[in-house]
């Protein structure tokens, strides 16, 4: 995420661009595409680690199948600041520099999800399934098994008694929708 953003801030200062509210606005949401790409591309790397492959074998066949999504995800995002960059008048002078940002960020992002991430998942990633942990590790994991067991009772609880559940979300919204009038 760094790097995508910072590449962008290279691209900004290259256009001519300064770090106004609209820019700075781009960037903010624009901090959730970025994310998103480098999360999708190492989860499916890491996914083929857990079943065995060597890391390099993972990042190959993980990137192999995930880069095109990227790509089509990428693509639509830009598409849909396309009326933004077109827009005239005043309003479309105002908001060509954010659309404008917008999409440096979100083609810097796709850029590194598919060179950079790939690699580095490559020279850092191991199968964790071996290696052993300290206490601390292995408390906080147990915290987390713990939660993941509660949520698992709750979900099965809600799963089996559906209907009370719907009428209890419909006396919520009711309830919660006659107060504020």
């Amino acid at each position: 995420m760094p790097l995508s953003l910072l590449g962008t801030a290279a691209l900004m200062y290259v256009v001519g661009y300064s770090l106004d509210n609209l820019s700075l606005m781009a960037l903010t949401i624009a901090v959730g595409f970025v994310v998103d790409d480098a999360i999708v591309m190492l989860e499916n790397i890491y996914r083929h680690i857990e079943d065995g492959l060597s890391p390099m074998e993972a990042t190959l066949k993980g990137s192999g199948e995930i880069g095109f999504t990227i790509l089509s995800i990428s693509i639509s995002l830009v598409a849909v600041f396309i009326p933004l960059l077109l827009m005239g008048g005043i309003v479309g002078r105002l908001f060509r520099e954010f659309a404008v940002t917008v999409t440096m960020t979100i083609a810097v992002s796709a850029f590194v999800a598919l060179t950079l991430s790939p690699t580095m998942c490559a020279l850092f990633l191991r199968n964790e399934k071996h290696v052993r942990h300290g206490r601390f590790y292995l408390w906080i994991e147990a915290g987390f098994d713990r939660m993941l067991a509660l949520y698992t009772r709750g979900l099965d609880f809600v799963l089996r008694h559906q209907r009370p559940t719907l009428l209890t979300f419909v006396a919520t919204v009711a309830s919660r929708s006659c107060s504020t009038s």
